[in-house]
């Protein structure tokens, strides 16, 4: 499904799905992202309890499934885009952290940000890559992605993006007809 950006396919899957319970995140994943919006201003805005695991530096399977419990609605990935941390750190694989989610009864929802369908990127994780890896719904944004209007893009389990289709705030972050074209 098509929204008006990136921020805004964020928002709606944490309002959609997570009004009013926990979503789990990495501490390491709470960035600042494209003007000056930050992810837990946007989790705030949603509706959605902030639960956050690990360190900066370091996450591991473990903080996400001694996290989880009957509160817990949603994990959230974001992909830090814009910058590393390096050294001492430690970071699960994606598919460990959705066979410990799914385990647990617990959807993985994924922020892309700007996205990537190259496989040959060595630099950027790929769309494919995490919805292979078990991820829910991936949100990218899709002028980046693509190259087109200003838009972001939700993919994964049909029966998620329908419950997002069907919230109210889709249409105010619906696109517009010549997005579309």
């Amino acid at each position: 499904m098509v929204v008006n950006n990136n921020a805004a396919a964020t928002l709606l899957m944490l309002a959609a799905l997570a009004t009013g319970r926990e979503v789990i995140i990495s501490r390491g994943e709470l960035v600042e992202i494209g003007g000056g919006f930050r992810v837990p201003d946007v989790m705030a805005q949603s509706g959605a309890i902030l639960r956050e695991v690990g360190t900066t530096n370091r996450t591991r399977v473990a903080d996400y499934t001694a996290a989880a419990g009957p509160k817990t609605a949603l994990i959230l990935r974001v992909h830090p885009s814009n910058f590393r941390i390096e050294g001492f750190t430690e970071q699960p694989a994606l598919a460990a952290v959705t066979a410990a989610a799914h385990a647990a009864g617990v959807a993985v929802v994924e922020d892309l940000g700007s996205g990537n369908l190259d496989p040959a990127s060595p630099w950027e994780p790929t769309v494919q890559a995490s919805l292979a890896a078990g991820v829910d719904l991936v949100a990218v944004s899709g002028d980046k992605l693509l190259g087109g209007p200003q838009a972001g893009i939700i993919l994964g389990r049909k029966t998620l993006v329908d419950r997002l289709r069907a919230h109210p705030l889709m249409r105010a972050l619906r696109v517009d007809k010549l997005t579309y074209a």
